[in-house]
């Protein structure tokens, strides 16, 4: 039998400047300055404008006005918009002095692989959902460049700490999406496809590229134990031939990933996000790191726009020229818009941080750190938990006491006996620093610990303390003791 019911369902969709916000959003800084730096080779409409080289008539993207970041700033393409006056309010004017940090280039090997592959997928044509996604993976895309982990393990933890219901079929094929990312084989999930994806990247000319191709593919065990003998059967290859096939396998790198530096090498060469000032005893002030390239829309272009014929009068080359300038403008315009909005979101973010952990930044003492999580920013801020998880991610704070990182300042809590809350990463701070002020020559034990953080007021069971020493590497009592 057949019915006929009506549903009524709120669907939400973005558009595709707020979904390159998301995108930017995540982006460190000096990842920012390579994608604006890729854009400016893509689109002819948007330049660099140098430092002190201000112009009136220019729209530019060192401006900041008092517009609510949670609102949409993009409006109707209007070319007179392009002409228009500089709005007030010059933010880099606001801040003070700081050290050029993202005009140090870095290498290779002092960018870490997640980050390399993240500055390509945000240019990928993937639809949000695809996109977050993406963001999962390259996330699980071990130092090697190995994707370990299956489909469904994936799914869930997409599910239960993302929100985001993607079938393994859906994940899979944003995984062939990251595998066509460089550097060549990343993504594989073993050897054998890791090398067959770089054999598939040769070019074609090669005489033995579809010799390798079949080696790896269904030869493969015979391959890794070198059972030339069983190759040359199966191939009716040549010595000489099955040498250079094999001569053009084993050239390949086994470990994509290899040549970037991992999570802990990264550590050793920081440029911070944000700068945080304490100007007296009760008074901070921070600045964003916002020295990238300033964009603008090209003069040159736009003057060739303003003087040609009226629409109607236009010959077919005239127009064909003309909507090529009026598509870049626009694609220019709602970039140094996005770059503007990120810039404005990041800047209230930290402004909310820094006013919660107030206490912290004006001592260093980690101990001051207050319980806070992404959903009390969110509350303050207007902005959806997922937009604060991009945010915090991967950016860093600089301070007198040292740099850390935004992320470290999100924590649980654990309730006193008097009824305040306190960090657990302050509870984690205080065992190391018992543990480093402790007699080497009789250490505490885990109870012994749990003693001391109980006459502070602090109830744990042993096993919470013994949980907490090893995730701080502390070795057990009798590997602590010396003479």
């Amino acid at each position: 039998m057949i019915s006929n019911k009506q549903d009524q369902k709120m669907l939400q969709k973005l558009t595709p400047q707020q979904l390159l916000l998301m995108r930017l959003l995540h982006l460190p800084v000096m990842s920012l300055e390579n994608i604006i730096k890729e854009e400016i080779e893509r689109n002819p409409l948007l330049e660099d404008r140098p430092i002190g080289n201000e112009h009136a008539d220019e729209y530019t993207n060192d401006t900041i006005d008092d517009e609510d970041p949670a609102t949409d700033p993009y409006s109707d393409f209007n070319i007179e918009d392009y002409m228009d006056d500089e709005p007030e309010g010059n933010y880099s004017e606001k801040q003070p002095e700081i050290k050029d940090y993202a005009r140090e280039q870095r290498s290779e090997s002092e960018i870490t692989l997640q980050e390399y592959l993240l500055e390509q997928f945000v240019f990928k044509d993937v639809n949000e959902k695809q996109f977050l996604i993406g963001i999962e993976l390259i996330g699980n895309i071990d130092d090697m460049g190995y994707m370990r982990r299956d489909m469904p393990s994936l799914s869930n933890d997409l599910l239960f700490s993302k929100g985001i219901d993607a079938d393994e079929k859906e994940i899979e094929e944003v995984l062939e999406i990251v595998k066509t990312l460089e550097p060549v084989g990343v993504g594989a999930h073993d050897l054998q496809e890791c090398l067959l994806i770089q054999l598939q990247n040769i070019d074609n000319s090669n005489p033995y590229k579809k010799w390798a191709i079949k080696i790896v593919e269904n030869h493969f065990e015979a391959f890794a134990k070198n059972n030339h003998i069983k190759l040359t059967q199966k191939l009716n290859l040549s010595e000489t031939d099955l040498a250079n096939t094999l001569k053009l396998i084993t050239e390949l790198n086994p470990k994509p990933g290899s040549s970037f530096s991992n999570e802990t090498e990264q550590t050793q060469y920081i440029i911070p996000d944000f700068f945080v000032f304490r100007i007296n005893d009760e008074t901070l002030s921070f600045s964003q790191n916002t020295h990238y390239p300033k964009l603008k829309i090209s003069n040159t272009y736009m003057n060739l726009l303003n003087t040609m014929p009226t629409e109607e009068k236009q010959n077919e080359e005239q127009k064909a020229t003309a909507t090529f300038i009026k598509e870049k403008a626009e694609s220019a315009r709602r970039f140094i818009d996005t770059v503007n909005q990120r810039q404005k979101t990041l800047n209230l973010t930290m402004s909310e941080i820094l006013k919660y952990q107030k206490k912290f930044f004006l001592s260093g003492d980690k101990n001051e750190l207050r319980p806070m999580r992404l959903k009390d920013i969110a509350t303050v801020t207007g902005f959806d938990v997922s937009i604060l998880s991009r945010i915090v991610n991967q950016k860093y704070v600089e301070t007198e006491f040292g740099t850390f990182k935004l992320k470290d300042l999100f924590s649980l809590s654990h309730e006193s006996e008097d009824g305040e809350g306190v960090s657990l990463r302050s509870i984690r701070n205080m065992i190391e620093e018992l543990v480093a002020n402790e007699d080497k020559s009789n250490p505490l034990s885990d109870e012994d610990i749990r003693i001391l953080l109980d006459k502070k007021g602090y109830k744990f069971a042993r096993r919470t303390i013994t949980k907490y020493r090893e995730t701080l590497n502390i070795p057990v009592k009798r590997l602590r003791k010396k003479p």
